[in-house]
Order: C-alpha cells, then sequence, then structure tokens
C-alpha cells in the first residue's frame, strides 16, 4: 500500500508528463503550419516571378530578349524552377538547360496575364525549410531553446510538485500518526487541525474521539473505584459480623442478622442496578415502543407509591395536562387517590417503552420520596403536548446545592445532600439512559421556593416498534 505522498507525487508527475506532451503536440503541430505556410509562400513568389519573366517574354516575341535581371534576382536559389513558353520549349531555369529532365519529371502549372491570354507555363521543385541556410539556423535555434524549455519545465514541474505533494501529504501523514496514538492508547498530545479542510475535518474528529476516550477512561476508573468503595463497605462489615459470631465474640441475634441482611441488600440493589445500567448502554437494545394511555401509567405509579407515601407522611399529587377528566390535583387520601374514571376530553397517548418509562419515573419518584421532609410533598404530572409528552416530578425540601446539580446523573455519585441516605448512586443515571433511549431528555433544577423539579421530555414519535398498543401494567408494578 503506498503512501499519500507517492501517490500524489506520481499524480503530478503524470500531469507534467502530459502537460509537456501536449506541450510538444503543439510546437510540432504549429512548426509543421509554419512550414506548410512558408511553402505556400515560397509558391506564391515563384509564381508572380515566372509571370512577369513570361509577360516579358511575350512582349519580346518574335524577338525575344533576356528576362529581366531584377526578377531573375529575386528566384529562390534554393528551389529548382523552370520556366516554357506556350509551345512547352523552356526558355530559362535557375539550375541551366542541362537540367530538362527534372524539369520534365514536375509538374507544369499555366500562367495568364491580366487580359486572361495564355502566356506559359513553369514548374518548380518541393519547396524544403531547411535547405536554406538562414532557416536552418532558425530551426536548429528553436529545436536548442524548445528542448532547453521543456528540460526546464519539466525539472521545475518535477521539484515543484514534490514539494506540493509533501506540503499535502503532511498533514494526512500527521493525523495518520494521531490516529494511530489513540489506536495505541497514547491520548496526550492532540492532532493538528491543518491541512485541507477534508483533513482538518478528520483531525477535528480524531481530537473529539481522543477526547471523548480520555473522559470514559477517567468515567470508567472514577466508576469502579466507586463499586468498590460502595461494595467494599457492607461487605467488610457483613464480614466482620460473620467473624465475630464465628468467633464467639457476637451472639446470633436477630437484631445483627437483620443489619447483617440489609447490608447484602445493599449489594444486591446496587448489582442490580450495575446490570441494569449495563443492558440499557448495550448498543442493541431494542425498546418496544408503543402508544400506551397516560392514565393506566399514572394509577400504576400512584398505587405503588401511595403507601409509601403515606408512611413517610408524605402528600402525594398526581395529575395530567391536559387533563382528561374535570378533577386535578388528586392526592393520596383514601377520598381522592384514585384517579377520575369519567373522561371528558379525548384520550391522550404517550409513545414510548411504557415498561422503561415506568422504571424511570419510578426511580424519580423513589429520590423525590426519599429526600422530601415529613409533612411535605411530592407532585407527579404528565404532560401530552402535540410534539412531545413531559414527565415532572416535583418534592418540597431543601434545594440541592448549585455545585451538586450538574453532577446528579452521574455513575454512582451521591452528593452531601444524599449521602447519608439509602440507594445506589445510580437510579437517575438509568433514568436519564432511559430518556436518551427515547430520543429524549431529562434535567433537573433545584430552588428553596420551587423545590427540586426533574423534566423527563419524550419526543412524539421516538423510534417506534410495529406493533399493537401497550397493555396497561399491573398495578404496583
Amino acid at each position: 500500500m503506498t503512501s499519500l505522498f507517492r501517490r500524489t507525487l506520481g499524480a503530478f508527475f503524470l500531469t507534467v508528463l502530459l502537460l509537456l506532451a501536449i506541450l510538444a503536440a503543439g510546437l510540432f503541430s504549429g512548426y509543421t503550419r509554419s512550414v506548410t505556410a512558408w511553402g505556400r509562400e515560397r509558391e506564391s513568389s515563384v509564381k508572380t516571378i515566372a509571370t512577369e519573366i513570361l509577360q516579358h517574354h511575350h512582349e519580346q516575341t518574335p524577338l525575344p530578349g533576356a528576362p529581366p535581371p531584377e526578377a531573375l534576382s529575386r528566384l529562390p536559389s534554393d528551389l529548382p524552377v523552370f520556366i516554357f513558353d506556350t509551345s512547352r520549349e523552356m526558355i530559362y531555369s535557375n539550375r541551366g538547360a542541362g537540367r530538362r529532365r527534372e524539369a520534365g519529371e514536375t509538374a507544369l502549372r499555366e500562367v495568364r496575364n491580366e487580359a486572361g491570354e495564355h502566356i506559359g507555363y513553369y514548374a518548380f521543385g518541393t519547396a524544403q525549410f531547411h535547405r536554406d541556410t538562414a532557416n536552418l539556423a532558425l530551426q536548429e535555434a528553436l529545436f536548442r531553446a524548445a528542448l532547453g524549455a521543456l528540460v526546464a519545465a519539466g525539472a521545475l514541474a518535477m521539484i515543484s510538485s514534490g514539494l506540493l505533494a509533501r506540503y499535502l501529504a503532511r498533514p494526512a501523514a500527521e493525523v495518520a500518526a494521531g490516529i494511530d496514538r489513540i489506536a495505541s492508547g497514547e491520548t496526550l498530545s492532540p492532532i493538528p487541525e491543518a491541512g485541507a479542510r477534508e483533513i482538518s475535518t478528520i483531525a477535528r474528529s480524531a481530537n473529539i474521539l481522543a477526547e471523548r476516550l480520555r473522559n470514559e477512561q477517567q468515567l470508567r476508573a472514577q466508576w469502579v473505584q466507586d463499586v468498590v468503595h460502595d461494595l467494599r463497605s457492607p461487605v467488610a462489615m457483613v464480614t466482620a459480623q460473620m467473624e465475630a459470631i464465628a468467633d464467639g465474640i457476637y451472639t446470633p441475634e436477630p437484631e445483627r442478622i437483620h443489619r447483617m441482611l440489609r447490608e447484602l441488600g445493599r449489594i444486591e440493589v446496587l448489582i442490580r442496578n450495575l446490570d441494569e445500567l449495563m443492558r440499557l448502554e448495550a448498543p442493541d437494545l431494542a425498546p418496544d415502543i408503543r402508544p400506551f394511555s397516560p392514565e393506566s401509567f399514572l394509577a400504576g405509579l400512584q398505587d405503588r407509591f401511595d403507601d409509601e407515601g403515606k408512611t413517610r407522611e408524605l402528600s402525594l399529587f398526581w395529575d395530567i395536562h391536559p387533563a382528561p377528566t374535570g378533577i386535578r390535583g388528586a392526592d393520596s387520601s383514601p377520598e381522592k387517590s384514585a384517579l377520575p374514571q369519567e373522561e371528558t376530553a379525548p384520550p391522550q397517548r404517550i409513545t414510548g417503552d411504557q415498561n422503561l418509562l415506568y422504571r424511570a419515573t419510578a426511580n424519580l419518584l423513589e429520590n423525590a420520596l426519599r429526600h422530601a421532609p415529613r409533612g411535605g410533598t411530592v407532585r407527579c404530572v404528565l404532560e401530552c403536548a402535540p410534539g412531545e409528552a413531559r414527565i415532572i416530578v416535583t418534592n418540597s425540601g431543601s434545594p440541592i446545592p448549585p455545585e451538586e446539580l450538574p453532577h446528579l446523573f452521574d455513575r454512582l455519585y451521591r452528593g452531601e445532600y444524599a449521602r447519608s441516605t439509602p440507594g445506589s448512586g445510580l437510579g437517575l443515571t438509568i433514568a436519564l439512559r432511559i430518556a436518551r433511549i427515547h430520543g429524549g431528555s431529562l434535567e433537573a433544577t433545584s430552588s428553596q421556593d420551587q423545590g427540586t423539579r426533574f423534566v423527563m421530555t419524550i419526543p412524539r414519535n421516538p423510534a417506534r416498534t410495529e406493533g399493537p398498543e401497550a397493555p396497561e401494567p399491573p398495578r404496583g408494578f
């Protein structure tokens, strides 16, 4: 496989050869046409002189005299010329009378005077440009000049072709070397974004890829550290407790065993969430995109979280915008916990993978309930707009510090706001991944006045799987 430099140099070399061939062909064609034009001009001049001589001879008949000296001096010396009278008798030749046989081998051309009278014939040999000494010198000078120009042009073209090929190939070579460094794991120095637009675009894309690889490596390293940290503590605690029981230091009391089971439960939740996140991040994941009813979707969430809200002494509010019923803002009290069944507006539909969206919304609600203060409120609102659907989860309580907001969706991130509460640190990451699987987004805002608010936006028509409308999830799913 040849390099770009050699290919470019070869292309320039072939182009130079083609240009030189065209130039040589043009010079040869011009020389040939010039010689042809020169021959026609010599023939025309010979005819004029022959006419003048024959007219002089015709006027001197029957006592012809010598041809006019002026006309004879103008006859070419390098070209045999023969002049005949009307009876085809040669009256003059610049080659002498002994060349009659040569004259007979040439074609005779008729000559007439201005009155149209036939006054004789003339003949001449083939006009050859190089027979004339001056023409021969000119021809040699032109040949040497043309040859020198071709050699000089070829050498200059080759030098400039090499320099230009190197100039064009250097950025591509640097990009190739930079990509090789990225492939070998060396991503320290960026690739110069120079050269042609296509090459600089490749360099820019390679630099972006290298930056993403660096970020992924950092995230992977941080993720491994966080997983090890989150697993080490409960494993160490359970191990220490079991060793103490085995050594007879502790007795296997039910409270101690329950404490170990809770630690093992934390490990189980973390492993389950890690497995789910890996499954969601698989490139071959195919979500089951179908339209489903927001009423049944919200009713399933309400059945699942109403009891937990009562246990935590929280007020839960459920709503759909635009509401299909005449009542909004149902709280979790027994009288108002169920969504109204009587519809007063056309039924709305949300298009997406219902199970995945249920999982994402449940994560947001678990997070909201976990961090809401006792006596606080948690709201879950579905907005079915013409172009998109939005799932909004809001809870009251202390706001999240502004410096922690950009990291809420990082894997295993748990800031000061959440460090003292249970959880794996993957719930929001999973919710964000599900939103992106649908081509949507998940954003968070937090303030003292409005509380903490998560907004998941789902496009109206994400990539859709052919099939019927999704069935309603079971209550308490």
